[in-house]
């Protein structure tokens, strides 16, 4: 009997418009061919791993590896399309691209930054189609931005604010947040000495690295905070995008002038997303904190629960805590995060949630005691009055 296919690898199927892994490890080895993608003649990994992919200890490397050759596959075709086919200008959200699966959503996240700006990962210096005010912006001269925005009437500026560009139908508030890796392309190694020359080249040296301020100026403008590109993401989404010194910054700029910390990504919140994603970042764990004190929730339970797991084990006791209140359990269901026994068998120092059994109270007694004695003293003080 044939062993049914991981749903992972059934995704990645879809979207290399393949019917099976045969034909799916034959286009990556095309692609690995024609693009030489990793060192060697061949793909990383073999057929075997692809067709026993649930039972493989390289699960996580083999999804890496193939979204990072669907990456390239699709940004080679895409970008000789927009090079004949550059994208027009538009003045409103465009409409949202539907992807797949949450494999197909995290691979065009990946891709959709790196196709037609500069400092990109599949085209370095960019395209040449983005108004002279995007680069600007992109590439932190605020003198420049300012005196272009001066020469504005009031209804132009209205509508400069609103312009969308590119591929991804970035409006102007994408083009600071996304070009703070100008700041730092001297440390990227993906890009060559001479990618880094190419780019330099654009701006003639004169840097001035001021991405922040103009983020802040637009907001001040009027910029809309909640304008989506065509994944549906917003500049919140693209805020902690790229690990920076002042990711804390720019997250509070945007959440301050009304960034909705509860806009719906595709498949996920953006509290899960820069929550998975700044996990290896301890500088940047307050974000979290910002987060929360603008009333950041998940979009559904299994989120939730996910990310209360996702604190616990990666993050400090201080952070899983905050996490978990913020996500609680459903009603009459054990609060230990992996286990879904109903019960009505209650804390009995705080009498606030349930377990199933001691066993597994004692297990979550370290992330339950915080709380637990907060609520017991809210009680007390309660009493008291």
């Amino acid at each position: 009997m044939a062993t049914a296919l991981d749903p992972e690898i059934v995704d990645y199927l879809k979207m290399f418009n393949c019917s099976s892994c045969e034909e799916l490890y034959s286009k990556l080895e095309k692609i690995q061919l024609e693009q030489k993608l990793v060192e060697g003649e061949h793909v990383p990994f073999s057929l075997h791993d692809i067709k026993h992919f649930s039972t493989s200890d390289r699960r996580v490397d083999i999804i890496c590896d193939v979204t990072f050759y669907w990456g390239a596959y699709k940004a080679a075709e895409l970008i000789k399309d927009l090079r004949k086919n550059p994208p027009n200008k538009s003045f409103e959200n465009p409409v949202v691209h539907q992807c797949s699966s949450v494999i197909e959503y995290r691979a065009m996240n990946t891709m959709i930054s790196d196709v037609d700006l500069p400092g990109s990962k599949y085209n370095p210096v960019g395209q040449g189609y983005y108004s002279d005010l995007f680069f600007h912006m992109f590439f932190g001269n605020y003198s420049d931005f300012i005196e272009h925005i001066k020469k504005l009437s009031e209804e132009d500026l209205k509508k400069t604010l609103k312009t969308r560009e590119g591929y991804p139908q970035f409006s102007p508030l994408f083009a600071p947040i996304i070009g703070r890796r100008m700041i730092h392309i001297e440390n990227n190694d993906i890009l060559t000495k001479k990618n880094k020359e190419d780019i330099r080249m654009m701006y003639h040296g004169n840097n001035e690295n001021k991405q922040v301020k103009i983020l802040e100026k637009l907001l001040k403008l009027g910029a809309d905070p909640n304008a989506h590109e065509i994944l549906g993401n917003t500049p919140l989404f693209y805020a902690s995008h790229f690990q920076y010194d002042d990711a804390e910054k720019v997250v509070s700029t945007l959440l301050r002038y009304g960034a909705n910390p509860n806009h719906c990504c595709q498949f996920m919140s953006i509290l899960y997303r820069m929550c998975t994603f700044i996990a290896s970042y301890p500088q940047h764990w307050r974000i979290i904190d910002l987060m929360l004190s603008y009333n950041a929730k998940p979009r559904d339970y299994e989120e939730a629960m996910n990310i209360r797991y996702l604190m616990e084990t990666k993050y400090p006791l201080e952070y899983a805590v905050k996490l978990r209140e913020a996500c609680p359990k459903q009603k009459n269901e054990c609060e230990r995060t992996v286990c879904k026994v109903s019960t009505v068998k209650m804390c009995k120092a705080c009498r606030s949630v349930v377990y199933c059994t001691p066993a597994c109270q004692k297990l979550d007694w370290k992330f339950h005691k915080p709380t637990c004695k907060k609520k017991r003293e809210e009680k007390a003080s309660e009493n008291r009055a």
